[in-house]
């Protein structure tokens, strides 16, 4: 290695770019090499899944400890194992939980001292208030589906950690009413991302239910504006769960995502065309399923820069009407349920002339429309969403086209669905 004359520093910044697999390949070469490869910078955001914890050596957990993960998914833990965790691992700070049902495994909470963001989903916890309240430092919390919990012990414990900043409440067994929100803004000060997963049977709730304003005993700084959200998610969703004027006023709104529960036809009914002319700021929105793209195409903000639209009908035409409302468009997540020839994949460098990076499936789309997308001279970045079948597949064939024609100014990637192990399932299904 000496004989390279390489420092440390070029080594590291060269791994960056292996996949998994060839980082453990080379640190299995050498000494000098696993060094480096276990060099914290190398596994930075790296999230670890733990399914027998017991069944891991003192070698394994001192492997963590050198690349400093802080990051880890468990599932189906009991107490004992939940033990080990906390004595291996003190120092988490993200902590998702899968499947667990030993209620005394929650107890253990509050040995993580540094644990910030925890995910607890499919899991029974009937004793949440008591246990979520030993970490009072969270300012991420996620629960989605967590049963025997009553809908007011869930609302309890939560208002308990002042700190959050971030909250996803995916309960659509028991969804959360007008005091519920009442409470959470009154509690919750420091709240700025909120995502709520809607029930079926859930009854329509009033317009006021995002005003903080409107909230008796909430603080003059909530009633100014001053404490207030900036991201919301509604899963699950269909009208009339929230009024066209449900989000009136919501001025300090940056990212709005609307997940419909299934598609949508009557477009008298859609309220999102009314969110969307009262949100006049968000640069960041996310709509899946739905109405067809024409009933709001014409309202959404000239502001929005990031746009995903996934399994929304729609076609050119709606399209062509949109992009005339965010011509300076950067990030695009384009799965549409279209069927309509030519492809609307041809018409994006005409449409989005500004596009930066790209979402999109190969499927059914003529090689020459994927190779008409090196037109776009900003675009630095093209996930396509279809899975490659083989190594040597027509997909990684277009990609070393594409490759050419670019003189690799993108960077193609080939994902298959989503890779956030601490994610919610709920935000990943159409």
């Amino acid at each position: 290695m000496a004989a390279t004359g390489l420092p440390e520093e070029v080594w590291i910044h060269v791994f960056k770019f292996l996949s998994s697999g060839d980082k453990f390949s080379i640190r299995s070469s050498c000494r000098f090499f696993k060094r480096l490869i276990d060099h914290p910078t190398m596994w930075k955001n790296t999230t670890v899944s733990l399914e027998k914890i017991t069944a891991y050596n003192s070698h394994f957990w001192r492997t963590l400890r050198i690349r400093r993960i802080n990051s880890i998914v468990v599932l189906k833990a009991d107490v004992k194992e939940w033990t080990l965790l906390a004595s291996r691992l003190p120092g988490l700070v993200s902590l998702t939980i899968d499947l667990c049902c030993d209620a005394k495994a929650f107890e253990t909470f509050n040995s993580f001292k540094n644990l910030k963001r925890l995910f607890i989903r499919r899991c029974q916890c009937p004793n949440l208030t008591s246990s979520v309240a030993l970490v009072r430092q969270l300012s991420h919390l996620g629960l989605c589906e967590v049963r025997c919990a009553s809908k007011s012990d869930i609302i309890n414990a939560v208002c308990h950690l002042t700190n959050l900043t971030s909250l996803c409440y995916h309960e659509s067994s028991k969804p959360v009413l007008k005091e519920d929100l009442y409470s959470i803004f009154r509690c919750l000060p420091n709240l700025k991302h909120l995502s709520l997963k809607m029930g079926s049977n859930q009854v329509p709730l009033p317009d006021d239910c995002f005003r903080p304003s409107q909230v008796k005993n909430v603080s003059e700084d909530a009633k100014c504006g001053k404490v207030s959200l900036n991201s919301l998610e509604l899963l699950n969703y269909m009208d009339p769960i929230l009024s066209s004027g449900a989000l009136r006023g919501f001025s300090s709104l940056r990212s709005l995502t609307v997940q419909y529960r299934c598609p949508a036809e009557d477009s008298s009914m859609c309220n999102l065309k009314t969110w969307l002319a009262t949100l006049p700021d968000i640069s960041d929105l996310s709509i899946s399923l739905g109405y067809h793209l024409g009933a709001y195409a014409n309202w959404v903000p000239v502001t929005v820069r990031s746009l995903s639209l996934r399994g929304v009908v729609a076609d050119l035409k709606a399209l062509r009407k949109m992009a005339r409302r965010v011509p300076d468009l950067s990030d695009f997540h384009l799965d549409l349920c279209c069927h309509e020839r030519p492809s609307l994949i041809a018409e994006l460098p005409q449409l989005f002339p500004k596009l930066q990076s790209l979402k999109m499936r190969h499927r059914n789309v003529p090689e020459k429309e994927i190779l008409g997308l090196a037109q776009l001279s900003c675009l630095k970045r093209l996930e396509v969403l279809d899975p490659l079948v083989g190594p040597n597949s027509l997909l990684t064939h277009l990609t070393h086209k594409l490759h050419i024609q670019t003189n690799y100014r993108i960077h193609v990637i080939h994902s298959s669905g989503p890779n956030d192990q601490n994610g919610c399932l709920c935000t990943f299904h159409c």
